[in-house]
């Protein structure tokens, strides 16, 4: 039972002994109780794809599932429940992975600002650090893309894109390493499969639709 008693002088004394002791220990031994900062990762400005501007989309359009729609940097345990999602402590995105997509995508597939009147329609299915291993990781992106006209929202044409990237080294650093590795295999991609649609003949005959 907790005593209602005040503690005594000596009491006290001993108090202030063993916070002074354990105050100098600290200091001594270089203990640093403060959490570490958070650190924040993008996928960076990326390179041009080199897609003809012609062919360029006028915009991209990114959306998330909602397990997606925070800045959480996540990853997978092949090993110890595997369909569990889990996310890094310390380290995260500036932003929605659909923000930074969208923003990357814009960049490498329309670098000049031009394009015709189609968009680009990109729906994430997945995008998270798998683990292997302890030190064996991968990331995985899937994505679902359409290219839809200016005066319809039925997609002229769409297409599943996946990366499967490993990552260099088995924490978060080497999974943002990862991530932008995928995104820039991805614009390459993307930009191969919306030139040749544009190039393609009926009936799809993207290149026009996209100029009505």
């Amino acid at each position: 039972m907790i005593s209602g008693r005040s503690p005594t002088a000596s009491g006290l004394r001993g108090i202030v002994a063993a916070l002074g002791i354990a105050a100098a220990l600290a200091g001594c031994s270089g203990l640093n109780l403060k959490p570490p900062p958070m650190a924040f990762y993008d996928l960076g400005l990326g390179a041009p794809a080199g897609l003809d501007p012609r062919f360029a989309p006028l915009r991209v359009e990114v959306a998330a599932p909602p397990w997606l729609a925070s800045s959480a940097l996540q990853y997978r345990l092949q090993w110890d429940d595997p369909l569990r999602r889990r996310s890094y402590t310390e380290s995260r995105w500036v932003a929605q992975p659909a923000d930074m997509l969208a923003l990357a995508l814009e960049r490498a597939l329309k670098p000049d600002g031009s394009g015709n009147r189609c968009r680009l329609r990109i729906e994430v299915d997945e995008f998270v650090q798998v683990f292997d291993g302890i030190e064996r990781s991968r990331v995985e992106v899937v994505l679902r893309a359409g290219l839809v006209p200016p005066r319809s929202d039925e997609a002229l044409a769409q297409r599943e894109f996946r990366a499967d990237v490993p990552a260099p080294s088995g924490d978060a650093v080497g999974g943002v390493g990862a991530f932008r590795a995928a995104v820039d295999r991805l614009a390459g991609e993307l930009a191969g499969w919306i030139a040749t649609l544009h190039r393609a003949g009926p009936p799809l005959d993207a290149g026009t639709r996209c100029r009505g």
